[in-house]
């Protein structure tokens, strides 16, 4: 599994919604969770660098016009994640 944490403004701006809704054009599951700190974890069922670098892309560039009125300042991958997948957005 691979952890995501995005920063920039990511909470209360439909940023869980449009992560989920962004896995889910490329078949992903997994969570979306707001964090103490202001960011968002993203958490994604796979180790598959290409689809996790096609999700990171689109995440930037919303190539599917989904609805987001935030900004994703940043981006750090944390592979190998340990964890389980739970949080408040599941997908």
């Amino acid at each position: 599994m691979t952890e995501l944490i995005l920063r920039g403004r990511v909470q209360g701006v439909f940023c869980r919604h449009y992560c989920s809704q962004t896995a889910k054009r490329f078949g992903l599951h997994g969570s979306a969770t707001n964090l103490w700190d202001g960011s968002v974890q993203v958490i994604l069922a796979t180790d598959d660098e290409t689809l996790i670098s096609q999700y990171i892309q689109a995440l930037q560039n919303n190539p599917f016009g989904i609805r987001f009125f935030g900004k994703i300042t940043d981006i750090e991958v944390h592979r190998n994640y340990q964890g389980r997948i739970e949080g408040d957005y599941e997908f």
